[in-house]
This record gives C-alpha cells, sequence and structure tokens, in this order.
C-alpha cells in the first residue's frame, strides 16, 4: 500500500496528477517538491478535450477556471495554408454532426464529403453555451490558459486539498538495495523519503534517468526541433480557435487568453536559422516582437514510462511537439490510468508496471501518428515542405492512409485505452488536407439503406435549422458576464470561421 507519494516538479503536469491522484486517494499523503529557481515553460496553453476529465474528477467549476486562469474557450484549431493555397480548415469535435444521427459515424460524414461538402460546413460555425456549469461541460470542453496564472491556480487548489507543497532544488536521487528510489536529497541534504515517486522535471528527467530510462527518438518521423515563444498584445476580439498558421519552415502558433495572445513559430533548423525564424515570425507582426523563450527539443518518448517505484509523467515522459495541444491531455490520461494501477501495485510488482509501459507506448504512438498525418499536406514551395514528402512514414500511417483515402477513418483502427486522438480526429485533418477520393466514398455511402441516407439528410438539415434560430454574441462578451458573474440563461457566442 502507497501511503506516501512524492511529485518532483511544479508545472502543469505536476500538479494536474497530484489533484488527480488526491482525489482518487484522499488518505494518501501527497507531496509536491518544486524549485522556485526553475521556470515554467509560459507560452500560453491549449487544452485537448481531456480536460474537461480532469475538471470532473477534481470538482473544479467552469467559471472559477475562467475567473482564475484568463482562460478563453477553445472550440478548436484553425490550420491556416497548409496547403499553401492561403485557404484554412477546423479540426474541431465540439459538436460533430455524427453525435445527432442515428446513422451516427462515418456514414454521415461520408454523405457530406462524398457529396462536395467543404471542411468549412463539415464543422459546426458556431458553439451554444450557458453560464451554467453543465451546459458549459456538454457544449465546451476545451480552453486556452494563461500558463503562469493556470499554475498559480493549480498551486491554490492542492494547498486547499491538503497537498504539500515544498520549494526545494533536488540533487541526489537515492536508490535502495534492489534499485527502488529510497529518497530524494536537496541541495541543503534535507532527504525526502516516500513510497512512491512522479518524476514530472521536464526535459532533465531527473528522477527517471538515474532509474535508466532512455529516450525513444522519433526524429525521422516529425521534422521540428526548435521553437521560439513571444506574447503579444490583446485585442478587442478575441477568436475561439487556437491558430496554427504554416511557415516557411514549419509552423506558428497563437493562442487567445483574455488579456494577451500566446504564440510562437516551431520550426526545424536545418533550414532556417534561429534569427531567420524571428525575422520570419517578426514580418507577421506590425509591432516590434519580444521573444520570451528559445526551446530546443527531440520528439520522442521514454522507453519506460513506469520503471521500479517511479513514474515519469509529462514532460519527463513524452514531448511530440505543441501541434495538437498533446501534452497536458497525456499528462491527464498517464494521471488517470495511474491511479487505476496504483491500486494493484506494490513494492516489488513488475506486471503493473509492465501494463502501464505497454499502454502509454501505444499512447504516444499514436500521437506520433496523428501529428506526421498533418505535415502530409500538397506545399513544395520551400526546401522545408518539399522534404516533409521524404518523412519515413509511422508503420500506422503506412498501413492505413491509402486506405483511409477512399474508406474514411473508423473506429475500428483506435481502440486502443487512452489514446489521444481517433477516428474523428483524422476524418478532420485528412479532409481539412483534401486528402480523400470523394467518388470513392461517395459509393460507400450510396451503398447504404434508404433509411441511412433519410437520416443523413436529416440530421444536417436539423442542425442547420437549429443555428438559424440562435442569437450569437461576441466571445469576449460572453467571458465578460462570467468575470462579473451576471445570470442570464444561455449564451450563444460567436465562433470565428
Amino acid at each position: 500500500m502507497i501511503n506516501n507519494l512524492i511529485i518532483l516538479g511544479g508545472g502543469t503536469s505536476g500538479l494536474v496528477s497530484a489533484l488527480i491522484l488526491k482525489s482518487r486517494f484522499s488518505k494518501m499523503n501527497i507531496k509536491v517538491i518544486k524549485s522556485s529557481e526553475i521556470g515554467i515553460i509560459g507560452v500560453g496553453e491549449g487544452s485537448t478535450e481531456h480536460w474537461s476529465s480532469f475538471m470532473k474528477i477534481c470538482g473544479i467549476s467552469v467559471n472559477e477556471l475562467i475567473k482564475e486562469t484568463d482562460a478563453t474557450f477553445k472550440t478548436g484549431i484553425k490550420f491556416i495554408n497548409w496547403n499553401g493555397d492561403n485557404d484554412y480548415y477546423m479540426h474541431s469535435l465540439h459538436s460533430s454532426f455524427g453525435h445527432q444521427s442515428p446513422t451516427g459515424f462515418p456514414f454521415i460524414y461520408a454523405h457530406m464529403i462524398g457529396n462536395g461538402f467543404t471542411h468549412h460546413e463539415l464543422v459546426p460555425k458556431n458553439i451554444h453555451t450557458s453560464t451554467h456549469t453543465e451546459h458549459f461541460e456538454s457544449s465546451v470542453n476545451q480552453y486556452h490558459f494563461n500558463t503562469f496564472k493556470l499554475n498559480s491556480y493549480l498551486l491554490k487548489l492542492c494547498a486547499d486539498r491538503s497537498i504539500e507543497i515544498v520549494d526545494a532544488k533536488i540533487e541526489d536521487i537515492n536508490l535502495d538495495e534492489n534499485g527502488y528510489v529510497s529518497h530524494l536529497t536537496d541541495d541543503t541534504n534535507q532527504k525526502y523519503f516516500a513510497d512512491f515517486f512522479i518524476d514530472c522535471s521536464g526535459f532533465k528527467r531527473v528522477i527517471s534517468s538515474k532509474l535508466g530510462a532512455k529516450w525513444v527518438d522519433c526524429r525521422k518521423y516529425l521534422p521540428m526541433n526548435a521553437a521560439i515563444a513571444f506574447p503579444t498584445e490583446r485585442l478587442e476580439d478575441i477568436p475561439s480557435n487556437t491558430a496554427s498558421t504554416a511557415m516557411s519552415s514549419g509552423w506558428m502558433w497563437r493562442i487567445p487568453t483574455q488579456d494577451r495572445f500566446g504564440n510562437g513559430y516551431v520550426y526545424c533548423d536545418d533550414f532556417i536559422s534561429e534569427d531567420q525564424a524571428i525575422a520570419e515570425a517578426q514580418s507577421v507582426f506590425d509591432k516590434p516582437i519580444e521573444i520570451g523563450k528559445k526551446i530546443k527539443f527531440s520528439a520522442g518518448y521514454v522507453d519506460k514510462f513506469w520503471i521500479k517505484n517511479c513514474v515519469s509523467l509529462g514532460l519527463a515522459g513524452s514531448f511530440v511537439e505543441p501541434l495538437e495541444a498533446s501534452s497536458i491531455g497525456t499528462s491527464i490520461q498517464q494521471a488517470i490510468s495511474l491511479a487505476e494501477h496504483l491500486v494493484f501495485w506494490e513494492y516489488g510488482d513488475s506486471s503493473t508496471s509492465k501494463s502501464y509501459n505497454i499502454e502509454f507506448e501505444n499512447v504516444c504512438k499514436n500521437i506520433v501518428d496523428f501529428v506526421q498525418l498533418h505535415y502530409f499536406t500538397k506545399r513544395t514551395d520551400t526546401e522545408f515542405w518539399k522534404s516533409c514528402k521524404e518523412l519515413t512514414m509511422t508503420d500506422f500511417n503506412k498501413e492505413t492512409i491509402e486506405v483511409f483515402k477512399k474508406t474514411l477513418p473508423t473506429h475500428m483502427f483506435f481502440n486502443k485505452p487512452f489514446q489521444m486522438f481517433r477516428d474523428q480526429n483524422w476524418l478532420m485533418v485528412m479532409h481539412g488536407l483534401k486528402m480523400f477520393d470523394r467518388e470513392k466514398i461517395k459509393s460507400i455511402f450510396d451503398f447504404q439503406n434508404e433509411d441511412i441516407l433519410y437520416a443523413a439528410n436529416d440530421a444536417i438539415k436539423t442542425y442547420n435549422d437549429w443555428e438559424l434560430g440562435q442569437t450569437f454574441i461576441p466571445h469576449r462578451q460572453a467571458l465578460e458576464i462570467i468575470m462579473n458573474r451576471t445570470t442570464v440563461h444561455t449564451i450563444n457566442f460567436d465562433n470565428e470561421k
């Protein structure tokens, strides 16, 4: 039985895992060790839909989250110019048509794609929400945050829930005679003992590297290895999506919070220098930008997430690139699964950790597969985009992409537990990148019986009729209503096209 647990690292992954585990094991003594000398990578953050699971588990209200973290609603990711045609597509799952039809997914999408619906029409145009928490959670399950305010808020929640926060700089990892972590020692020679440890120390992997964890490098599948990050001033209009704009040698993100935008350029330094990347980013903005972070990274994950009595979580366990906001989502999935596994684990047990490692190796492979999909574009206008044609395809993509182009992604290929990205995600991106063979897909739909044909058309009409009957207000106004605690029954806010 685990009575005492230590989490090394006070970033988002460390605090989220502490709160999830405390919600599951109320009697467990959980201690977070963080160093005030080590900053967090504060570049603005966006969540996946898994954030709503975290909020439910930990009893966090949407209104409180919005007020405490300068959060905004995220209805999806807007991918701009990824095919080099100055067009865009939305990756958004907040209200898919398939959920409103007895035909379900994927037949309704086969009908829409086969009959020439554009990616703009495939995604619902607006989002309906309410100041009542339960309505927020049913219609919006993704958010943008001010990273620093999110960190302060999570620290406050930890303190309120009797999770001890210790400010210390760990200098040594001490193992027992069987190779298990016995205790940590800080720079004042203070010792910290526990039964179990979670390494959330980021790229340094302070504990897991001592236990022999090795990095599985995914550079042959993914081209990015560097990023610059910088804030820009707020605008009157707040978009309700993350923007991802293709650049000459990578892509640039824009994450809206209530008081500013978090921006960054993720690039491959084989094709552009840091100074050139800064200059290209500056060309997008009228006012001078000030670079806040410069980041070098290698896409990949550890070969074993759970070794002995330690689990690597967050950036200590995996990092691909921030293209689909997978980092926070993976941390949540890892912590939820860990809570399930810890019930059965005891000192000396290796079968539980083996199960966990297989599970999250599959999770990381799924993320790499999906992020790589985004680079199968039609662009050939720069050396970087030409090089993407030569990427080594992952085994999954090699086996499935050509099949999916003719038949659509289906749930049969995405049935492993805790997978981040599934058939609907693949469909949105492949359709946006114009990868589907419309005639083949139309023939699949037309082969169905008349009830399915009727239900698909009816679902589209029902949604369009509903949307036409709504009254919408700007995103900022919806946020201000929440911030001012004004009670209204419904809010319908514009989702940027």
